[in-house]
This record gives structure tokens, C-alpha cells and sequence, in this order.
């Protein structure tokens, strides 16, 4: 390995964050702000000044870039299938290139965290972190802020389809609620994203674009994190890839990783934390044996339908072919408004699929757009000719597992990623459940006084529960939403404590969504960026 050379600058930081993300941009403006601390950003990609990053249906054109994005390959699963994931590499990480789907989850879950031996983990907390961060359109209540930086919106989707959806919802026991997050009940709404005036709001504008104006802040993009730096049981400083040479930054505090589910826990093999087995394979010293790193990773998987409508409804039309994306553009540069203003999704449901579930166990989102001859989940994006809609729906807790692992000691080496979808009974169960609840709602009254018909995969394809789960596993839909690689729990084993600290190591915590132990009943986005806020409190708290 390169001889791993001193800052030439060699200037003093108390801490340094591996990653912009949703984790690493809130704890760079709230431990910068006193000025009392010195800080060091690290960023493996490159900047996000290009204007794509702000456009709302941009991410269809940056997640399928690598300028922007690193991709995963899965190891093969199912009928032989191999998966990509895309994953933000730029500032602001997957908060510059993700669907802005500010879905928060409800009490329960949260609250699961805390009666697991979690201490101060519950939902009562998450709140009080998102009423200091959040600036929604709807105003402030007990349960939302209105004065914060994270800027939100409700997505401006005026279409006669998306309401006809809805209504065929409602008839089936699932409310409209005009705030998604106001209620852990089954409901339907429409989107809630951190989109202000037609403008993405990623974490990085949010947050980071404060904090570097600091001048006790430093940003170094393009470098990518070796290793942490651990001597006498300590963490005190990282080793890291920029411009082609292997350079060291030592600290006075701590070191704080927010690389995200999938490169924090690799983060922590490379530097001798893990399981024993793994990093004697690989090549590395054992430094603390922690088996539950890389470990518990959980995602959603699920079913994505497509369907087509008679006459003119949707968006289909204003952006199926080449020239009519212009126009749709040019309108938006003129106003900001119509279908290149939100996400990917305008509706979203929560509800149960099953029953005798005590709470909501599906969620689900519609666009009427379609695009059948490609995945949209890959960033690709090929509208059909004709009047078409997508549904993507999935179960809010899975409970399969799978795992991530390096498989050597360098940067370059590929990680072994093993999804393990569906896995589990109640997972697959569900996922019946789910597939006859979203086809039964496409065959309301409602949607086939549309003309609606499924085609993609279609009624004929997939029909018995032996076709529905193979279908789901080998082609359905995730969620991006992977977390739980680097736990939080009160055991010895668990790869954090409750103040994020990493077990056998002082001085390096982790922030960021793969520390959450199960899937907090929405997306991940909101809930990273609260459990940072809430961080940051103790990490300033620790440091007096």
C-alpha cells in the first residue's frame, strides 16, 4: 500500500466528517456555529454546482451519471439477478440525487428504538429535532416546525388522474389527509418534499452552503476516506485519497462518519473494525471485533405495476418524446411549475394491506406517468406514447436482512452486497397482500371508467403467489432506503450506543441512517437528518 503522507497544510481540526450527506451536512452547520471548533469536511465526489442539482425531475438525468453517483453491484439473488444501487457521490450525497420524499414516519417505531434499550431514541425527540429544522408551507404545529431551514412543499401536481387515484382510495378505507406526516393512521396524500419554489432543497443547500461560509469550516472535495486512524484504542484522525495520493488528517475530538449505509460500515472494516472473519479475509487487522458491522442491512422490496388509460390524461403526453421535454423545461425555467417542478412520485399512501395488521404496514406511491419500456428505479427514464401510470408499492417493515462487506483492503476492492429480499414469511406474506391491494384499487370503478389496464407485468404474467414473489424479487421495486449496517443497540455486540459512539473505539461515532435498527415507517431523508440534529446536541454536549 502507498506510504500514507501528512497534511501539508498541517492545520489542527477537533473534527472531521467523512461525508455531506443528510447526516454529515446537519452536523457541519450545528458544530460550527459557536465557532468554538475547527472543521473538517470530507467529500468523495465533486461539487453540486451544477443547476440539474436543483431541478425537482433532474435526478432522472444525475442518477444514472456516474459524475454523480457510485454504483453498487448486488451479488447475484434469485433467477441469477444482479442489481445496481445508486448512491449519491457529490455534495449533498443521495440528498442531491433522490426522489425528495420528506415522509417522516409515526410514533411507534420510533418509539421501538427507545423500549429496545435505545435511551432518549423515541419518537417525542424526532419532533422536537424536525420542528427546529423543518420550514413547511402548512405552518407550524405540535408536531411540525415552520421556521426552520429545511424548506418543504407540497407537490404542485394538478392532474385529473392522481384525483381520480385518490377517490378510488378513499372509497377503499384510506383517507386524504393534506399532511402525510400528521397522522400514523392509513392515509393518502399528496406529496410532501423538500422543494421550495420549484427548487430541490438538498441537505447540502440546506446546511452545508451555511456552514462553509464559516471560517472555521474546511470542505475537501474528492476525497474519498481509507481508513480512520486509531492508536491506543483511540480514533485520532483519517486516512484518505485525494488527487492521487494517500494523505492523513489527525484531530483533537472526533471522528464522525456519515458516509451512508452502504460506506460507513466499510469505512469501519477498512479500519479494523468488524466481524473477525471478514477482515482477516480481506487482509486487515483486527482492531476491535465487532460482529454486527455491515450486518442488518434492510430494504424495502416490493412490486411495481404499470397501467395504461384511455384518452388524454396524465403526463405522458407533455413529455414523451424529445421536443415536448423542452417545452416542458422551458416552462419551467419561465414559472417554475408543472411536471418538472416535484419529484418522482405525487401520491403517497400509507395503509394496511393485511387486515389484521395493528398498524400500517404499506406504502405505496402513484404517478401518472409511465415509462414500461425502462426502469425508472436505474435513473432511466422513457415515457410511453400513450395515457400511463406507475405504482410502486412495498411493506413499511421488512424484516429480511442481507449484509455488506468489504472484500479487500483498498478503495478499488468491491464490496460483497447480499440483499436477501424477501427472506422472511411475513415479508413475502405481505407482499401478496400488497400486489391484490394495489390491483384491486386500479380495478375501482373509478380507474376503469379510465380505461385502465395493467401492462407491466401484467395480469397474464404474473397472477399465482409463486409468480407475484418471484417476480417481486427478481424484478420489484426497493425503496433506496437501506440502513441498519452499523446498529445502534445496548448490547455489547451492537455496533453503536445510544449517543452514536462506536463500541471499542473513543472518539468515532456514527451519523447516519445506518444506524437506525429497523425502518422508521417512511423514508429515510427526514428521519436521517433529525437523528443528526439530535447528534450534534450530544457530540456538543460531550465535547465541554
Amino acid at each position: 500500500m502507498e506510504k500514507i503522507k501528512d497534511n501539508v497544510a498541517n492545520i489542527e481540526y477537533d473534527y472531521v466528517i467523512i461525508g455531506t450527506g443528510a447526516g454529515g451536512s446537519v452536523l457541519a452547520d450545528r458544530l460550527s456555529v459557536n465557532g468554538k471548533y475547527k472543521i473538517l469536511i470530507l467529500e468523495a465526489g465533486g461539487s453540486d454546482g451544477d443547476f440539474m442539482h436543483v431541478v425537482p425531475k433532474g435526478f432522472y438525468f444525475t442518477m444514472q451519471n456516474k459524475k454523480y453517483t457510485k454504483h453498487y453491484k448486488t451479488e447475484a439473488f434469485g433467477e441469477n439477478t444482479v442489481e445496481t444501487w445508486q448512491r449519491g457521490w457529490i455534495t449533498g450525497g443521495s440528498t442531491t440525487i433522490n426522489g425528495m420524499v420528506w415522509n417522516r414516519g409515526w410514533a411507534t417505531t420510533y418509539d421501538a428504538w427507545e423500549q429496545a434499550g435505545n435511551k432518549g431514541w423515541n419518537f417525542n425527540k424526532f419532533v422536537e429535532a424536525w420542528k427546529q429544522i423543518e420550514n413547511n408551507e402548512l405552518g407550524p404545529t405540535e408536531f411540525r416546525g415552520g421556521n426552520g431551514p429545511v424548506k418543504l412543499e407540497i407537490a404542485k401536481a394538478d392532474n385529473s388522474l392522481s384525483k381520480t387515484f385518490i377517490k378510488a382510495a378513499e372509497k377503499a378505507g384510506i383517507p386524504f389527509v393534506e399532511d402525510m406526516n400528521s397522522t400514523g393512521e392509513d392515509r393518502i396524500a399528496i406529496v410532501m418534499s423538500n422543494i421550495r419554489n420549484g427548487f430541490r432543497r438538498s441537505a447540502s443547500k440546506t446546511f452545508l452552503e451555511t456552514a462553509r461560509k464559516r471560517s472555521n469550516v474546511t470542505i475537501i472535495n474528492h476525497a474519498e476516506v481509507l481508513k480512520v486512524l486509531i492508536e491506543n484504542g483511540r480514533a485520532v484522525g483519517v486516512a484518505y485519497m485525494h488527487n492521487g495520493a494517500l494523505k492523513q488528517q489527525r484531530i483533537n475530538k472526533e471522528v464522525l462518519v456519515c458516509g451512508g449505509t452502504l460506506e460507513s460500515p466499510l469505512i469501519l472494516e477498512r479500519s479494523g473494525i468488524g466481524r473477525r472473519d471478514v477482515l482477516e479475509a480481506a487482509g486487515i487487522e483486527v482492531i476491535v471485533e465487532s460482529p454486527r458491522v455491515g450486518e442488518n442491512l434492510s430494504e424495502h422490496r416490493g412490486i411495481m405495476l404499470q397501467f395504461k388509460f384511455n384518452g388524454r390524461v396524465g403526463f405522458n403526453h407533455e413529455i414523451n418524446t424529445p421536443l415536448r421535454q423542452l417545452w416542458a423545461g422551458f416552462k419551467y425555467l419561465l414559472n417554475r411549475k408543472g411536471v418538472i417542478s416535484f419529484g418522482g412520485y405525487d401520491v403517497l399512501g400509507m395503509f394496511r394491506s393485511d387486515p389484521d395488521s395493528k398498524e400500517v404496514d404499506t406504502q405505496l406511491f402513484f404517478t401518472p406517468v409511465s415509462t414500461a419500456g425502462s426502469n425508472p428505479l436505474t435513473g432511466e427514464m422513457v415515457v410511453d406514447k400513450f395515457s400511463g401510470a406507475m405504482a410502486i408499492a412495498y411493506p413499511v417493515n421488512p424484516t429480511s436482512r442481507g449484509s455488506i462487506h468489504i472484500s479487500g483492503p483498498n478503495l478499488t476492492d468491491t464490496p460483497k452486497i447480499v440483499p436477501n429480499y424477501l427472506t422472511t414469511e411475513h415479508d413475502r406474506d405481505l407482499v401478496l397482500k400488497i400486489t391484490r391491494k394495489l390491483r384491486a384499487l386500479i380495478a375501482s370503478d373509478e380507474m376503469k371508467a379510465l380505461g385502465a389496464v395493467e401492462i407491466q407485468p401484467g395480469l397474464d404474467k404474473i397472477s399465482t403467489d409463486e409468480e407475484i414473489i418471484n417476480y417481486s424479487i427478481n424484478h420489484g421495486a426497493s425503496g433506496y432506503h437501506t440502513l441498519g449496517t452499523c446498529r445502534i443497540g445496548p448490547n455489547q455486540e451492537d455496533v453503536v450506543d445510544d449517543r452514536l459512539r462506536v463500541r471499542g473505539v473513543t472518539g468515532l461515532r456514527v451519523v447516519d441512517a445506518s444506524v437506525f435498527p429497523a425502518q422508521p415507517s417512511g423514508n429515510n431523508n427526514a428521519p436521517t437528518q433529525a437523528a443528526a440534529w439530535i447528534a450534534a446536541g450530544m457530540i456538543l454536549e460531550d465535547a465541554n
